[in-house]
């Protein structure tokens, strides 16, 4: 195992129904919101989501970079 610690990162979506649209919402490990939204179909808030979800990972994750002596 190396000398670094890596944080991960966890967030989890809901869908809820609100009227005649789908709600959707991101949270943090905290229950801090980060985004939200509303679609027409579940479906259109499950892939709204999905995509907010891959955005968030990929911004939040940390980089790896070689050492020295792993021969970059």
């Amino acid at each position: 195992m190396s000398s670094h610690q890596l944080d991960f990162n966890l967030f989890e979506f809901a869908i809820v129904p609100k009227r005649s649209r789908w709600e959707w919402c991101l949270r943090d490990r905290f229950g801090n919101l980060m985004m939200r939204g509303r679609e027409k179909t579940r479906a259109a808030a499950r892939y709204r989501s999905q995509c907010a979800l891959f955005l968030l990972l990929q911004a939040t994750c940390p980089r790896l970079r070689p050492t020295a002596d792993e021969g970059a």
